[in-house]
């Protein structure tokens, strides 16, 4: 089964000499329990799509489905609500607080969202950091700081993980580890990722890749043997 069926989704931004079309009528299905990889360089569209998928925004034309709920007829108090409780976020930016602990990063986050959450431990736990629950952000090396950012993604339970670019300002080894910890996640909780990069060796890991040029689809492709992230170089 598909979790999201997308229909000629297009984007567009200004008009007429000024007009950009990000997203130009794209088509296609997103099955659940994947791990998906969407490649393409800056202006791809790759961004804005994951924007669509996430109710971030709304498309000019076109329609998504998630499990036959159509997302584009959705109010912005109907968007929130769908984001809230189906969606977690992960970012380059780890967006923590710095006053806050790990666990209190953690759980802050958690009391805005859905009653189905993980406890904030358990969600750290999950992600490594067990013993590094009471430090704050600046006693984090980044690669932590972006391990407590996708503890607090998973803490709220959500159906779909999106993650925009979160290897991008962590170094070879570091983004390994947190390749391992999303693909460990979606191996476990049998949810989509869905992970926007323009490494094409990080594509290696998926199950699906979507390859995107000036917003439109340019190939779909399935891996029938996927690298695990130690296996992956560049």
């Amino acid at each position: 089964m598909n979790t999201f069926q997308i229909e000629k989704l297009s984007k567009v931004y200004g008009a007429k000499e000024s007009k950009v079309i990000a997203l130009d009528e794209i088509t296609l299905d997103i099955p659940k329990n994947r791990f998906i990889v969407i490649l393409g360089e800056s202006g791809s569209g790759k961004s804005t799509l994951l924007n669509m998928i996430g109710c971030m925004d709304k498309p000019s034309s076109g329609t998504i489905l998630f499990e036959g709920q159509d997302l584009t007829g959705l109010s912005k108090a109907q968007m929130t609500e769908f984001r809230k409780n189906k969606i977690g976020f992960v970012f380059q930016s780890y967006n923590l607080l710095p006053d806050l602990s790990a666990l209190e990063n953690v759980e802050f986050s958690t009391e805005l969202v859905s009653k189905n959450r993980q406890d904030a431990e358990e969600a750290l736990t999950a992600v490594g950091l067990k013993d590094r629950i009471t430090h704050f952000p600046g006693e984090l090396s980044g690669g932590e700081q972006q391990r407590v950012s996708i503890a607090r993604a998973i803490a709220k339970k959500p159906e779909i993980l999106l993650c925009d670019e979160p290897t991008g300002a962590l170094d070879f080894e570091t983004g390994i580890t947190i390749l391992g910890v999303l693909k460990d996640i979606q191996t476990a909780t049998e949810n989509t990722v869905i992970f926007i990069t323009h490494n094409k060796e990080i594509a290696k890991i998926a199950d699906t890749v979507i390859r995107l040029r000036s917003g439109k689809i340019l190939s779909i492709e399935e891996n029938d043997s996927p690298l695990s992230p130690m296996e992956v170089e560049w």
